[in-house]
């Protein structure tokens, strides 16, 4: 009998995950529900739907996560800060079409600055939810806590470009790159 109260509870499980998997109704990453808001990022003139249970990461941490004088300016991430959305925003109108050349020099920095580093995947010139231009770039990358996945995304705005970043441990990379994915598509400027 306990087996069949197994396959019963498990199908129980896989039925409540099937309900869950857009970020208007939360998708289960491993055992955990993540549900989603759109949040407007502070001193950033920029909306994004993000989880709700992420937090700006303190500043002691990101100097320790992010030692580079390039690190973003804002960091949201979840509570043990092994998943992480960064953004910085450049206030420089670029053309249609510059957001390829923008992925490609940040792409060919990163091979100059560290040759082991290998670009897995990258898209050009594809278009948000709101029709803003977006590329994007993955490889995988070491830190203080081990192997990573890192995707950087360069969206040109009306005003700017989000340049915007995402990692979290190699470990949990297929349950976290489509969420990443659709959570950039929902980037909208905020009129000032």
């Amino acid at each position: 009998m306990k087996y069949y109260d197994e396959k019963i509870l498990e199908a129980r499980r896989e039925e409540e995950r099937l309900r869950h998997t857009t970020l208007e109704t939360g998708i289960y990453v491993e055992d955990d529900l993540i549900t989603f808001r759109q949040i407007s990022l502070p001193n950033i003139p920029i909306r994004i739907v993000l989880p709700e249970q992420f937090i700006p990461m303190p500043g002691v941490v990101k100097d320790v996560k992010y030692p580079s004088k390039n690190a973003p300016d804002l960091v949201v991430t979840s509570m043990d800060s092994a998943v992480n959305f960064g953004f910085n925003l450049f206030n420089k109108l670029i053309e249609d079409g510059d957001t390829v050349v923008m992925s490609r020099q940040f792409r060919d920095a990163l091979r100059n600055i560290n040759p082991a580093i290998k670009i897995s995947k990258w898209e050009d010139n594809i278009k948000t939810d709101n029709g803003f231009e977006m590329s994007w770039f993955q490889f995988k990358g070491y830190a203080l806590d081990g192997q990573n996945f890192n995707r950087m995304y360069f969206i040109k705005m009306k005003k700017s470009v989000l340049h915007g970043i995402f990692n979290c441990p190699m470990r949990v990379k297929e349950e976290w790159v489509d969420i990443a994915a659709k959570c950039f598509q929902t980037v909208e400027e905020i009129e000032e």
